[in-house]
């Protein structure tokens, strides 16, 4: 029998909303405590409602990551004292929180790489780094990557591999993110969530709605972030303020992907999974997606979507433009979109995190 454990989930995220990462974070914490472990949250605020008051009735306590950052010495002998497993979830190998981690001994550390980077980041190869990506694994006790790509680029960074490294896809509630039951409305709507930054390419997005000469089509963006100003000029200077919509943070996600006939997600950096993604299809919404990072990995092109150049305006548009005018074309990507999208069992993601925390604790 596995003795209980102490683990400290330790991630780079505000759960202000109620979204797939919310939800993982409440799977894991359940998870934790019918097998009769201790899990405490380590996250930035705010945190919504809801989560806390999940954290607290699994028996567990929620702690604001900031004020780890605070006092590093002394955050390191507490971890060190309270916990077995630091679970580091969304910071960067060397960031700050990751260096308190390494401190904590004889906490044991995993390192779980949700990292999304551009080519450029990911091209960076220089003698000092490779130095310092072996030195960090020293600290190491596992290393969990969202994808496969993500765990190639792992194993070849860090030279490392299984049963170090291995791959743990993220889930989303299955239950929650399923096809409408009565069809979809008969306007034709284009959906994006995103956290509204340069590298998600929603201003390529918007750019290649104005293209398309459908004047009843809409067009949803769903999230905020720096770049909304820009994005909601870029609307007006492109003729199509009055059919755009910016929907902001919103807790019924699930709701509006029923609602919409495609999913666009036009990202230009080399995402590491995509939890939108695996939303959307398991919603039975096709798909449009930039063919780079993790995303051929979770739509295979001409199956549950499309997949086009990152950046490339006329070949969004293209695809947007063909998705839309083709009905038969919508039905049969949203029919293999849900079977795809079943890969992606929160419930199974969360077992597997934990047979690792598990298995990282024995060593």
């Amino acid at each position: 029998m596995t003795r209980k454990l102490r683990i400290a989930l330790i991630i780079q995220l505000s759960p202000r909303k109620l979204g797939s990462m919310e939800d993982w974070i409440i799977s894991l914490v359940q998870e934790a405590a019918r097998r009769g472990h201790q899990m405490d949250v380590f996250s930035f605020a705010p945190v919504h409602l809801v989560v806390a008051s999940r954290i607290e009735s699994a028996g567990f306590r929620w702690h604001n990551v900031e004020a780890l950052l605070a006092h590093p010495f002394e955050s390191a002998r507490r971890l060190a004292k309270g916990y077995d497993v630091l679970a580091l979830n969304l910071f960067a190998p060397r960031s700050p929180m990751a260096r308190i981690a390494y401190s904590a001994i004889p906490a044991r550390v995993l390192f779980v790489d949700h990292h999304s980077a551009t080519p450029a980041e990911s091209a960076r190869t220089g003698a000092v780094r490779r130095l310092l990506d072996h030195v960090t694994t020293f600290r190491m006790a596992g290393l969990v990557a969202v994808s496969d790509y993500v765990l190639r680029r792992d194993m070849a960074r860090f030279s490392v591999k299984p049963p170090f490294a291995r791959r743990i896809y993220n889930g989303i509630n299955l239950e929650r993110f399923a096809p409408p039951r009565e069809g979809r409305p008969g306007r034709l709507t284009a959906i994006a969530v995103a956290n509204l930054i340069p590298e998600k390419g929603i201003h390529v997005l918007i750019d290649a709605f104005s293209r398309i000469d459908l004047p009843d089509a809409r067009l949803w963006i769903v999230g905020d972030g720096p770049e909304l100003a820009r994005l909601r000029q870029l609307a007006r200077s492109r003729g199509v303020e009055s059919r755009v919509s910016f929907l902001g943070l919103r807790d019924d996600v699930q709701t509006l992907l029923q609602g919409a006939h495609v999913f666009v997600h036009p990202c230009l950096w080399e995402e590491a999974f995509g939890l939108t993604l695996a939303e959307a299809l398991a919603t039975g919404c096709p798909v449009i997606a930039s063919r780079i990072g993790a995303t051929p990995e979770i739509v295979t092109d001409g199956d549950a979507g499309l997949l086009v150049p990152p950046g490339d305006v006329n070949a969004l548009a293209t695809a947007l433009d063909g998705i839309f005018r083709d009905a038969a074309l919508r039905e049969r990507l949203g029919a293999r979109a849900r079977r795809s999208g079943e890969r992606f069992s929160l419930d199974a993601s969360a077992k597997a995190h934990m047979d690792c925390y598990e298995e990282v604790a024995r060593g």
